[in-house]
């Protein structure tokens, strides 16, 4: 009796806390939504994008929002010549609640101007703030050399790469290869997984890529045929199922692999479902073999 009274007091005291850590607050949004030329969308899924639209804005007033990207500028010189590229990845903006209730039946006004449908609509709700999880994940990336693996994030072309991975507490990891506007790949669960998830234990140190550690494994090298390019490494973790997204097969010298785009809304979906995924990236350095005759003049 003694024990369950103590253990009683501990949720209770636990409870105001918990509470505090995800607020809940009265809002009011607006947003006006104008049908383009190239959206094929009813008028009831119209309306009912514009109210969605008007609650995200009413909880970025209140709470913000969650937004990421990634921007690199790169330089090389090839046969004496500069060159430059740039690379936009990922800009993903998401409110950072959720709605819990109408305090307020919607209002939608709809109006016909210049040939096109505009809607107006308001609302009236409740939120709670979302919390970001805290999930403390260690991870290195490494190569091969004559001395063993070592961190790194900078490869010449054809080095093998290798990943590193604890986690705090039992789940699930996914890790991607983004190349560039156009290609994803999915470097881990291994392409002969049928489950399409890999499970990891609390505190186990894994060493990804390797198959003198893991049968299953598969080798990558890292490639390019330019003087410098970048890549980036993903990795998704969460104390929840997730399944990989849906790929196109690649063969056995090539992991499978999905557009960019088409990487990022899947992700951003996943995440969206699962508040306590963490996502973490890192920019991986290739430098390419220079021609012969690149320093001739």
């Amino acid at each position: 009796m003694i024990r369950n009274t103590i253990l009683l007091i501990v949720a209770l005291v636990a409870f105001p806390v918990m509470m505090h850590a995800q607020r809940v607050e009265e809002v009011n949004g607006k947003y006006t939504y104008t049908i383009g030329d190239n959206d094929h969308i009813t008028l009831r899924e119209a309306k009912h994008k514009c109210i969605e639209l008007a609650k995200a804005e009413a909880i970025k007033k209140v709470f913000g929002e969650i937004v990421t990207s990634d921007v690199i500028d790169s330089n090389a010189e090839t046969n004496g010549e500069a060159t430059s590229s740039f690379f936009w990845e990922n800009t993903v903006a998401m409110a950072k609640g959720d709605w819990l209730m109408n305090t307020k039946e919607p209002e939608i006004e709809v109006e016909y101007n210049d040939g096109k449908l505009t809607f107006k609509a308001e609302v009236w709700g409740k939120v709670r703030e979302i919390t970001p999880p805290s999930t403390d994940l260690k991870w290195t990336v490494m190569k091969g050399g004559d001395a063993g693996k070592v961190e790194t994030t900078q490869f010449n072309s054809g080095e093998r790469v290798y990943v590193n991975f604890q986690s705090p507490a039992d789940g699930f990891v996914a890790i991607y290869l983004v190349l560039g506007e156009n290609e994803t790949c999915c470097l881990l669960p291994y392409r002969n997984d049928p489950s399409g998830r890999y499970p990891v234990r609390s505190g186990k140190e894994y060493e990804f890529f390797d198959k003198e550690v893991n049968h299953m494994a598969v080798n990558y090298n890292l490639k390019t045929k330019q003087p410098l390019e970048y890549n980036q490494l993903v990795i998704i973790y969460s104390p929840f199922p997730f399944t990989k997204c849906i790929d196109n097969v690649g063969d056995r010298r090539h992991p499978n692999s999905l557009n960019t785009r088409e990487f990022q809304k899947w992700l951003l979906n996943c995440q969206r479902k699962d508040r306590d995924m963490v996502v973490q990236k890192k920019w991986i350095e290739i430098r390419g073999t220079q021609p012969a005759n690149s320093n001739n003049n």
